[in-house]
């Protein structure tokens, strides 16, 4: 062996020795190797609530990718699930961006904060009806989940409901009291929102109560 490939074999080593083991495990789930994070959990002596560069957890990051096992080894030995990034998101906001409510319903047993709203004031149940998840949003909504939010740009779930086509949560968060008629900061309503994304049959549904 060459003297150059020597020291290379030795930058290398020293590099990966020199990474903490909470480095080695964000970077595998980033790096889609989910057996080798759930290795790095078991071992132990990791701390679970550290972040990466926009202060996703462990958590956060194996329910973004739908990693179950690893999520359950997580949540078990012990990864807060208060946790939040940069912006303030929970793990339960990335658990709303699933259409199966699997992901919230164990956060939810965890005792994550069904009301926790990220540094923009959007909600868990905002994000899940953003995405049109039906039933994760009626299990938040289940779970103590407030339907008469508003973001700091005003807008309700309704309008949330209207920039996405959403019809049936509509419904159901008018039925729950939300005001159809409420505007945001740029003065629009739910009603103009679906008018603009070309819902119609949505907007004749908001029509009847302007």
């Amino acid at each position: 062996m060459n003297l150059r490939l020597a020291v290379l074999l030795l930058s290398f080593s020293l590099a990966a020795h020199a990474q903490t083991a909470e480095e080695r495990l964000l970077r595998a789930i980033a790096e889609g190797k989910q057996l080798v994070a759930e290795g790095i959990v078991a071992r132990g002596a990791v701390k679970l609530d550290a972040g990466n560069d926009t202060g996703e957890t462990p958590l956060h990051l194996a329910i973004e990718k739908e990693y179950r096992p690893l999520m359950l080894m997580l949540l078990k030995a012990g990864a807060p699930v208060g946790a939040r990034t940069a912006n303030g998101e929970t793990p339960l906001h990335y658990a709303a961006l699933h259409e199966d409510p699997w992901y919230v319903e164990e956060l939810v047993a965890a005792h994550a904060d069904t009301r926790a709203r990220n540094k923009d004031g959007e909600s868990v149940l905002q994000w899940a009806v953003m995405t049109g998840n039906a039933k994760t949003a009626l299990f938040l909504l289940q779970r103590g989940a407030d339907p008469k939010t508003v973001d700091l740009k005003g807008n309700s779930l309704l309008h949330g409901c209207a920039d996405g086509g959403h019809l049936e949560l509509a419904q159901a968060f008018v039925s729950l009291g939300v005001d159809p008629r409420l505007r945001n900061k740029e003065g629009k309503r739910p009603l103009d929102l679906a008018r603009e994304r070309g819902y119609k049959e949505l907007a004749s549904y908001l029509q009847k109560f302007q």
